[in-house]
């Protein structure tokens, strides 16, 4: 009964955050994205980012037998001239995307959702870096996919979520879901998503910081709503003392090209890392 009622409780907080009337809680955040693409047929191509991606969209489409196609991007961010052009020409069969894009470049989910609908695509949009944000919006969306693993906006270490507002679809992937029944685990998925508003106050405070702090480097979509701070240099010496102020700081950092952030070089602070004192 107990379980029952903290589960009922974070779908009514994630009904609430989504704009989503039908949720399921699964196991993982990777297990919703193949729950989601269990139900693209074989036939199609899936849609994904070049870059500002999850690794988890290159590795599971071909492990569920289908093939994806790159949509090119700015900086991480979906070129829409790129995206019309693979969808007119090719056999779509879902757009799978971040928004932000590598948790830093703010996504054109409305104009994406449009031409996906035009083109008879489904789109499926990851939340697991906006849940809690505008940028999660389920009126552009026909499935959303987020997870509460490490370093992700709820904190829980374990489990993930998949919506729809369609039924009939809703019951198709559900014949794809495991549902998550561990109660210590939904008990610590619903206390961070109680903590959910401080944790993003506190990580756009720090991110804020850093950029103001950064500001004679090319801090890349500065002004977008995101939760790491990715900056390009033009030189080793310029990498140089970006790295440094990172160290200096103790701050958590990546490198680039990497197909979760950006394929060009730069330095990725990873402001989603860091914890408040909740």
């Amino acid at each position: 009964m107990v379980l029952i009622m903290i589960k009922d409780e974070i779908v009514k907080i994630l009904q609430k955050l989504t704009g989503h009337k039908l949720i399921e809680i699964v196991l993982r955040g990777n297990s919703a994205i193949d729950s989601a693409l269990s139900i693209i047929p074989k036939d199609k191509l899936v849609l994904i980012p070049e870059e500002g991606g999850w690794i988890h969209y290159q590795k599971a489409p071909p492990k569920l037998g289908l093939t994806t196609i790159e949509v090119k991007c700015d900086d991480a961010k979906i070129n829409l001239s790129d995206l019309k052009h693979k969808l007119t020409t090719n056999n779509c069969g879902a757009l799978l995307y971040q928004n932000p894009g590598g948790y830093f470049a703010e996504q054109p989910m409305k104009e994406s959702y449009e031409l996906c609908r035009k083109n008879k695509c489904l789109v499926i949009m990851d939340v697991s870096g906006s849940i809690g944000t505008e940028l999660c919006d389920g009126k552009f969306v026909d499935i959303i996919v987020g997870s509460f693993g490490e370093w992700k906006l709820v904190e829980a270490k374990a489990g993930g979520f998949i919506s729809c507002q369609n039924k009939e679809l809703f019951d198709k992937i559900k014949e794809h879901t495991t549902p998550l029944t561990d109660g210590v685990q939904l008990n610590t998925i619903l206390t961070k998503i109680h903590e959910l508003s401080g944790r993003i106050k506190f990580l756009l405070g720090k991110r804020e910081k850093i950029i103001r702090e950064l500001k004679e480097f090319e801090v890349v979509h500065p002004k977008d709503l995101g939760f790491v701070v990715v900056v390009k240099y033009k030189d080793d010496t310029e990498k140089s003392k970006i790295i440094s102020y990172f160290k200096q700081n103790s701050l958590p950092f990546t490198e680039c090209p990497r197909y979760i952030r950006l394929n060009n070089p730069a330095v990725s602070i990873e402001v989603k890392q860091l914890q408040s004192a909740l």
